[in-house]
C-alpha cells in the first residue's frame, strides 16, 4: 500500500492512495507538484505506458465497464424543466438545453474544458466511481447526513452518484449539474439533471441555505477559482449542512513510476500544461485554509488506499486493482491529449483519492453517525473556534 498523504493539516478529500503491492512503502513528500518545463523534444502520447501484470483482468474489467455504461435502463421518468426562465448562464433542464461540443483528434469535448466527455471517457469515469465505492466500503458519502432535503452534485458526469443517492434517500431532491449533456433521461423521480457552469461569475442560481450536502468528486483541474466554488457552496448550504470533496493528486501518483523516465516526464508535462491552461491539476483546493476562508468548520480528512498491481486473484483487491489499472491506462490520453496539443503544441499519436467533509456552522450540535466507524479509517476533526469540538473515533 502506498498512502498518498498530503501532510499534516492538509485537507485532501479521501486520499485514495494507489497501492502497487501488498507491502507498505515509505512516506512521500507533501510538496505540491509544479515542475518547470524541460528543454527537450515534444512529448508524444504513445511514448507513455503504464505497464502492469493486469492484462489477465482486462476482459473482466471490460465486462464490468459495459455493465456500468448500461445501468439505469429501468428507471422512472425524467423530471420536467424546473423553470422556463432558466438560461445556459444559470441552469437549464436537459430537455431544453442544446450543448455544443468540439471534436479534437477524434475525442469530443465541451468548448472550454480539457477533459473529453465521449463514450470512452464516460465508461472510464463510471469505472472510477466503482473503484471509489469499493475503497469507501460501499459508502456513497462520508458526511453524517440526517434526513437531508436537497443534495447537489457538482460535475455529476454520467450521474451515477446522484442516482445512487436518490435511491438511498427517496424523499430527498437530488440535483446533478454538469456542463456536458451526458446524463441518462430515465432516472428516479427525485432526480434532476441540469446544465450549469459552476464557475459562472454571477454565482449559483440557488438561494441561500438550500442544500444539506454539496458534493464534488474527481474535479481536480476543473476550475480556475476554487475559492469562488466554495463561497457559493457555503452560501447555498443549510446551517449545519456539509460539503464533501473527493479528489486525487497526480503528482503523488507519479512516485509509483520513478523507474520509468517516460512516465515521470508525462506527469511533469501534464502539470505544466494544465497550469498554462489556467486549470492547475493539484489538490491545493483541499487545503483547510481554503475551506475555512469560505466559512466551513469541522473540516475532516479521510485517507484511503487504492490497490494497484498484483494481488491474489480471489481477493477483493485484485478486482479493484484491475479496474483502477484500466482507469489509469485509459486516462493517459483523456487527461493529456487536449492539454498537450493546445497548450504545448505536441504531436498527438495513436491515484490515491481523498474525501473531505466540512460543516457549515449553525443548525444545532454536530452529530456523529450512529455507527462510530462509518466515517472511515483515519478521519480527524479540525474545528474552527466558533464550532463545537468533536473527535471522530478511529477504528
Amino acid at each position: 500500500m502506498v498512502p498518498m498523504n498530503r501532510g499534516q493539516g492538509r485537507v485532501t478529500a479521501s486520499d485514495h492512495s494507489s497501492d502497487h503491492s501488498s507491502d507498505h512503502s515509505s512516506d512521500h513528500s507533501s510538496d505540491h507538484f509544479s515542475p518547470t518545463r524541460e528543454a527537450e523534444e515534444p512529448l508524444l502520447l504513445d511514448d507513455i505506458e503504464i505497464d502492469s501484470d493486469m492484462d489477465a483482468h482486462d476482459d473482466e474489467s471490460l465486462e464490468d465497464l459495459c455493465h456500468f455504461r448500461s445501468r439505469g435502463g429501468a428507471r422512472t421518468l425524467y423530471h420536467q424543466p424546473l423553470s422556463e426562465s432558466d438560461t445556459l448562464n444559470s441552469t437549464q433542464s436537459l430537455y431544453d438545453t442544446d450543448v455544443e461540443y468540439v471534436t479534437l483528434h477524434d475525442r469530443r469535448y465541451c468548448e472550454n474544458y480539457n477533459m473529453p466527455n465521449d463514450d470512452a471517457e464516460q465508461g472510464r469515469m463510471q469505472l472510477l466511481n466503482s473503484v471509489l465505492l469499493d475503497i469507501l466500503d460501499g459508502h456513497l458519502t462520508l458526511a453524517p447526513l440526517r434526513n437531508p432535503t436537497k443534495i447537489l452534485d457538482i460535475g455529476t458526469g454520467t450521474g451515477d452518484w446522484t442516482i445512487a443517492m436518490a435511491e438511498m434517500y427517496p424523499n430527498t431532491n437530488c440535483i446533478g449539474t454538469d456542463i456536458a449533456k451526458i446524463q441518462p433521461t430515465s432516472v428516479p423521480s427525485n432526480v434532476n439533471f441540469e446544465i450549469d457552469d459552476a464557475e459562472y461569475e454571477g454565482g449559483w442560481t440557488w438561494p441561500e441555505d438550500t442544500f444539506s450536502l454539496v458534493h464534488l468528486r474527481n474535479m481536480a483541474g476543473a476550475f480556475r477559482d476554487w475559492s469562488h466554488i466554495y463561497r457559493e457552496a457555503f452560501r447555498t448550504i443549510k446551517p449545519g449542512g456539509y460539503i464533501e470533496v473527493i479528489d486525487s493528486d497526480v503528482s503523488q501518483l507519479s512516485t509509483l513510476f520513478l523507474h520509468d523516465p517516460r512516465a515521470c516526464r508525462w506527469f511533469k508535462t501534464v502539470s505544466e500544461a494544465a497550469k498554462k491552461a489556467g486549470r492547475h491539476i493539484s489538490t491545493d483546493h483541499l487545503e483547510t485554509s481554503v475551506l475555512a476562508a469560505a466559512g466551513f468548520s469541522d473540516i475532516s480528512v479521510t485517507t484511503k488506499k487504492i490497490p494497484l498491481g498484483s494481488w491474489p486473484s480471489d481477493s477483493k483487491e485484485s478486482k479493484t486493482s484491475a479496474h483502477f489499472h484500466r482507469v489509469l491506462r485509459d486516462g493517459i490520453e483523456a487527461i493529456s491529449l487536449r492539454l498537450f496539443t493546445e497548450q504545448l503544441e505536441c504531436n498527438p499519436k495513436p491515484m490515491d483519492v481523498q474525501v473531505l467533509v466540512a460543516r457549515k456552522p449553525g443548525g444545532g450540535e454536530l452529530e456523529l453517525p450512529e455507527d462510530e466507524n462509518a466515517m472511515g479509517d483515519s478521519m480527524r476533526a479540525v474545528p474552527n473556534d466558533y464550532s463545537k469540538r468533536e473527535t471522530v473515533p478511529l477504528r
